[in-house]
């Protein structure tokens, strides 16, 4: 089987896992949990000092957190940035939106959509200041790392696949910061999506349509069934009305693409399954 390549943008990642932060953090001591253990864990565990994250462009950082069970990092993300225009590389984009909401809205759309590929997030205050506190991924290299090395996963159709599952993912939020940095990969060859801050744009339109190539079955199915009620009751808390209708607009776009796709080239050509995984 030919190895696929898949280009992104190439930026610093404001999650990006450093050395010299590694080397300080506890252990973790967890095994088999659920999703639902995961958050609560985030939410009522105890946390320590704060410690930097010294690469991205954000004021990130992370904490040792502890419920007298178990012990794991949480990733703190804290930016709340909105501004009428913002210029960047790319160009001056107008309602520039840079915010830990994001974070957790992207979470709560994956869970939505029985999408495994994006780590538990929720909003909590950290030292009084409103953040989304993230499932830190240990053991893990950011697929700019990857290619650099000239690693290659073991088994290339499940890899292949997980990539396929990022692209539908990142247009179906469209998240302008879609970069090497943001996709992290654990030693059993799972892919992880980090930091979502600058996605949930206004456009009902593709940031690329050029990427989708082949969807998720399961994930394609649960497009199909959101609705407006259904988003504003489990995402309104992070995401106003507008940025909604923009992720109901790009679905309609994603399902019309699989739907073009099937009808001529098959299921078995266009569709896949991804495992459901635990922590």
């Amino acid at each position: 089987m030919k190895r696929l390549f898949f280009p992104t943008i190439s930026l610093i990642s404001l999650f990006a896992i450093c050395t010299a932060a590694a080397a300080q953090q506890p252990a973790a001591t967890t095994t088999a949990l659920t999703t639902s253990e995961i958050e609560q864990f985030l939410l009522k565990a105890k946390m320590g000092a704060r410690k930097s994250i010294s690469t991205g462009i954000n004021d990130t950082g992370w904490v040792p957190m502890d419920d007298g069970k178990m012990q794991h990092r949480g990733h703190i993300a804290t930016v709340d940035i909105s501004k009428s225009s913002f210029t960047t590389d790319r160009g001056t984009e107008i309602n520039f939106k840079d915010t830990y909401k994001f974070n957790i809205a992207a979470y709560e759309l994956a869970k939505l959509l029985d999408f495994p590929l994006v780590p538990p997030s929720v909003e909590r205050k950290v030292a009084g200041t409103p953040a989304a506190v993230t499932w830190w991924i240990d053991d893990a290299m950011m697929e700019g790392d990857r290619i650099k090395k000239k690693l290659q996963a073991p088994d290339l159709e499940r890899w292949n696949n997980q990539m396929y599952a990022v692209r539908v993912f990142n247009q179906l939020i469209y998240n302008v910061d879609a970069n090497l940095g943001n996709l992290l990969i654990t030693k059993d060859w799972n892919l992880w999506m980090i930091d979502h801050s600058r996605a949930f744009r206004l456009y009902k339109t593709l940031e690329n349509p050029k990427n989708l190539v082949k969807c998720d079955r399961r994930v394609l199915a649960k497009m199909r069934q959101l609705t407006k009620p259904m988003l504003t009751a489990k995402l309104g808390k992070w995401l106003s009305g507008i940025e909604i209708d923009g992720i109901l607009g790009r679905r309609d776009k994603i399902v019309e693409f699989f739907d073009k796709e099937v009808a001529a080239k098959g299921e078995a050509a266009v569709l896949f399954d991804l495992a459901q995984r635990w922590f």
